[in-house]
């Protein structure tokens, strides 16, 4: 395994964390009052996304290297 799979490897890992901490903010929010957990999930999915196209971008951009 090169270091350019471990990169995207370990983006992914980090994509899946930042959804499970969004998942887990949206119990928060519906067991609690306040709005706080709200934006801390709409945050965590924000950069869930952020994290899943930039590594389809980095894929995309080092495909040509060996």
């Amino acid at each position: 395994m090169n270091l350019r799979w471990v990169h995207a490897l370990l983006i992914l890992l980090s994509a899946a964390l930042a959804v499970l901490f969004g998942v887990w903010c949206l119990v928060r929010y519906g067991r609690e009052n306040g709005v706080g957990p709200l934006l801390a999930a709409v945050a965590a999915f924000a950069v869930s996304f952020g994290l899943i196209a930039y590594d389809s971008w980095f894929l995309r951009k080092t495909r040509s290297l060996r």
